[in-house]
């Protein structure tokens, strides 16, 4: 009986610590602040533009934002852009709407990092995001 109790009790444990992406990919609401990074995928190294998304998954829609905070001149200066998707099965894809308008599309890791590619004014562009915090 005891060793039931005890596997039992770790089951519970390994649910509760489950990693991010895991919900993200079973479908179920998730949110998480992520920092993200977009480089040249052709051309000369430079430092990426850079910024902050808050995303939320709800059975496979992606809502949110994102703000720029790059260290260099950024096509979106600092705004605020509402970004919209869906995911499923490991895959997402992002869409970063008005002034923006730029899709990214790639997967997102057990652990959420997203990873991508897409097309930021007739350029293209990896995008790394990482889970910087969720609730």
């Amino acid at each position: 009986m005891r060793s039931h109790l005890s596997l039992a009790l770790l089951a519970l444990i390994a649910v509760s610590v489950l990693p991010a992406g895991a919900a993200v990919m079973h479908g179920h609401t998730w949110e998480a602040t992520y920092v993200a990074a977009f480089t040249p995928s052709f051309g000369a190294s430079r430092v990426p533009y850079s910024g902050t998304m808050n995303l939320k998954f709800n059975q496979g829609v992606v809502s949110g934002t994102y703000v720029s905070d790059s260290v260099r001149p950024d096509p979106l200066r600092g705004r605020r852009v509402p970004v919209s998707g869906n995911s499923s099965q490991g895959r997402v894809t992002l869409i970063f709407q008005s002034p923006a308008n730029f899709t990214i599309r790639g997967t997102i890791a057990g652990d959420g990092t997203i990873s991508g590619s897409g097309s930021i004014r007739g350029s293209s562009y990896n995008m790394l995001a990482k889970v910087k915090s969720s609730p």
